[in-house]
């Protein structure tokens, strides 16, 4: 087969023999990674064009392809793209903040262009993704290879990285995960690993207030880490010239108020005895919401939806995520603007409540929690308690899980949990069996410390994959 690999090798050495082993019986006709981190051996991979990844981040062609080797799209052609289109606007805010939009619409069409032609001179049978493709080039990659009808593999990191699923489409997810709701067998805590039965026991019980998705985060922003970077980021300052000039910027920012300060000004206390619904916000910009969350990257308008669907006498509690104010230091962003939490405090029936407030006596305390793609619906379910999803994370398939869009989604899902939804030991045990039994124990995007990286496993659930 005639593969393109979009991000292998990006980070992780090991992942060049992955490539040599599906030399062996395909054609690499592509291959985009970050060349920064290690170098692989060009020649050993004779006919295949390397594109480093902040060449195609920018929308220049690989050597010896020019963006102009391709015709521009037609109106006609944009206009079919238009939710594509709706969503690369959003992901740009990750990568070019500051872009205003004609700016960010010169540069999707450009990858439009470029992309569509290298398709149509490549003739790829499969894309291989490192990872949910969210990173502006690779999105539009993805969405015109959909279009054309070309296999798409994506090595889906899930389990907070520790494992990874290979499937074709994000917003389907993996076939095996829903198939694993089938049948008539009745799941137990004896069909799972001694791993994987104390990892459910544990965090069916946790009172640890710290959400899954904070562990990674805190590891990373120790205050040795955080000295580092600034340390690192000071003397690139230094060394350009602008560091007074950041540091009279910085003042000034200090001088007015933060987005922390509007937050507070719009918090009400919380009460645990109330009938509510909990709705933790995500960080952003990140892969979680832009992709997976779709048009629901605007979190005010899924607030919306589902504050309109609460039934008499409920209400909405909003809570921030604890790393946006921290990454950010709270300055508004394009996903933080001046007026965002004014915007969701004036929603009937919503409360936006501390940031401080323990996640875990939220989730226990609700009668559901709903989430765009958040863990905070992984850790529901776990927990025995339904949950709401308006995107697609990678356990969008599993028990307990209502998948919701609109208002009338919102109301039979809420009703559904009235009436006593909720998943079983029994059904979580089943699901959590399946992910042992149909993912791979790795991570696709970096290393796992103390564990030895297995390629063979990953070219095998390549082949496997593509020969399905």
């Amino acid at each position: 087969m005639r593969l393109f690999l979009i991000g292998l090798a990006n980070l992780v050495p090991e992942q060049i023999d992955v490539a040599r082993m599906l030399k062996k019986n395909h054609e690499i006709r592509y291959w985009v990674r970050i060349t920064d981190h290690f170098k692989l051996d060009a020649a050993e991979f004779s006919g295949t064009v390397f594109h480093e990844y902040q060449g195609a981040l920018r929308a220049r062609g690989a050597p010896g392809i020019a963006i102009t080797d391709f015709d521009p799209w037609s109106p006609g052609q944009i206009a079919t793209y238009a939710a594509v289109e709706s969503e690369f606007m959003s992901m740009a805010d990750k990568v070019y903040p500051q872009w205003p939009v004609n700016q960010r619409k010169e540069l999707y069409h450009d990858m439009l262009r470029y992309w569509g032609g290298v398709l149509e001179k490549f003739s790829p049978d499969a894309i291989i993704f490192q990872s949910v493709p969210h990173q502006l080039f690779d999105f539009v990659l993805y969405e015109i290879a959909r279009r054309r009808h070309l296999r798409t593999l994506i090595l889906d990191s899930i389990w907070q990285d520790e494992r990874y699923q290979l499937i074709e489409d994000y917003r389907e997810g993996s076939g095996a995960l829903a198939r694993s709701r089938d049948g008539d067998r009745r799941g137990s805590l004896d069909d799972l690993s001694p791993e994987m039965r104390a990892y459910y026991l544990d965090h069916k019980e946790s009172s640890n207030p710290v959400p899954l998705s904070m562990s990674v985060f805190l590891k990373t922003h120790t205050l040795r880490h955080n000295l580092r970077r600034l340390l690192h980021v000071s003397a690139r300052f230094i060394r350009d010239g602008t560091i007074f000039e950041r540091a009279a910027l910085k003042i000034v920012k200090m001088m007015k108020s933060s987005m922390l300060d509007e937050y507070r000004a719009h918090q009400c206390p919380v009460d645990l005895a109330a009938l509510f619904v909990y709705f933790p916000l995500h960080y952003q910009p990140e892969l979680t919401t832009s992709p997976l969350a779709g048009v629901f990257v605007d979190q005010v308008l899924a607030i919306k939806i589902l504050a309109a669907a609460l039934p008499d006498g409920w209400e909405l509690y909003v809570k921030e995520h604890p790393a946006q104010m921290g990454v950010h230091g709270g300055n508004p962003t394009p996903a933080r603007y001046r007026g965002f939490y004014k915007a969701i405090a004036e929603v009937p029936r919503v409360r936006l409540i501390p940031i401080s407030t323990n996640t875990f006596e939220l989730c226990d305390s609700a009668k559901t929690t709903a989430t765009l793609t958040g863990t905070a619906a992984w850790e529901s379910i776990l927990r025995g308690k339904a949950a709401l999803v308006f995107g697609y994370p990678w356990f969008m398939h599993a028990p307990g899980i209502l998948r919701v869009e609109s208002v009338e989604d919102c109301q039979r899902a809420l009703h559904t949990i009235i009436e006593g939804f909720a998943p079983s030991e029994a059904d979580i045990s089943k699901y959590l069996h399946a992910i042992e039994h149909t993912t791979v124990k790795d991570n696709p995007q970096a290393r796992t410390p103390g564990r030895a990286y297995d390629t063979k496993a990953m070219y095998h659930a390549i082949e496997n994959a593509l020969a399905s």
